[in-house]
C-alpha cells in the first residue's frame, strides 16, 4: 500500500529525529550531512502537503458554492 504525503512527512521527521540525536552525540561530517539531507526531505514533503491541503480546501469550497447556487430559494 502506498503511503500518503502526510505519512511520508511523519516518517521523514522520525528519521531526522534519530539523525539529530546522532549528530548531537557525535558532531561528525557524516552526521551533519545526514541531518541536513533529512531536513531537505522534510521541506520537500511539507511543500507537497501544503499544495495538497490547499487543493483540497479549494475543491470543498467550490462544491459548497455550486451547491448553494443550485439550492432552490
Amino acid at each position: 500500500m502506498e503511503k500518503d504525503t502526510h505519512e511520508l512527512l511523519i516518517q521523514a521527521y522520525l528519521e531526522y529525529f534519530k539523525t539529530h540525536d546522532r549528530f548531537k552525540l557525535s558532531n561528525s561530517v557524516r552526521n551533519h550531512v545526514a541531518a541536513r539531507r533529512h531536513l531537505r526531505e522534510i521541506r520537500r514533503l511539507a511543500k507537497l502537503r501544503m499544495e495538497e491541503i490547499h487543493k483540497s480546501h479549494n475543491e470543498v469550497k467550490q462544491l459548497k458554492r455550486e451547491a448553494a447556487k443550485n439550492e432552490p430559494r
